[in-house]
């Protein structure tokens, strides 16, 4: 839906952001408080706030906001699909990292299930690459059907002029 409305309004992901923010955040103070008073029944504005917590909360909101900027350029400039796909690449990568950095057990499901994301990006990545292959190779065949159409039309029009044109080159069309 964002790279629809990026290219119906003809603005970029920041501008989209930019517009999109303040709904967002209006409806997170209204609705925010409501919900946390719903799911842990305490009021949120009753927490004692340290200067150790203000500063994780500054730290949320700061990379909510990195995170949120850094969606709408890749759904921006790519599609919805390649974005789910950097999800689970991103997913697989916490996983990995959680066991390597942190000892975190893993089990034969984390185990299974990276690699059958990883196969998935693999296949989709390939799938990709096939699709732009044979996109470029139907530009240049029509571009060389166009380029051989004009030459025809400059023949024609140069041969009704008296003007003899012996050599004709040959183009491939595919």
């Amino acid at each position: 839906m964002t790279n629809t409305i990026q290219k119906k309004f003809k603005v970029s992901s920041t501008q989209l952001l930019y517009q999109s923010c303040p709904y967002q955040s209006i409806t997170l103070f209204i609705v925010g408080p409501f919900l946390d008073w719903l799911l842990t029944n305490q009021n949120v504005f009753a927490f004692n706030y340290t200067q150790n917590v203000v500063a994780f909360i500054v730290l949320s909101c700061l990379i909510s906001v990195s995170v949120n900027f850094s969606t709408f350029l890749v759904i921006g400039k790519t599609s919805p699909v390649t974005y789910q796909v950097l999800g689970h690449l991103k997913t697989c990568l916490v996983l990995a990292f959680g066991y390597v950095l942190l000892r975190d057990p893993f089990s034969w499901r984390n185990i299974l299930g990276i690699v059958i994301a990883m196969l998935g990006m693999i296949l989709y990545s390939y799938c990709c690459s096939i699709e732009s292959q044979q996109k470029s190779i139907e530009a240049a065949s029509l571009l060389s059907q166009v380029l051989h159409l004009c030459f025809l039309v400059f023949h024609i029009v140069l041969g009704k002029k008296g003007i003899s044109y012996y050599h004709t080159p040959t183009c491939a069309i595919s």
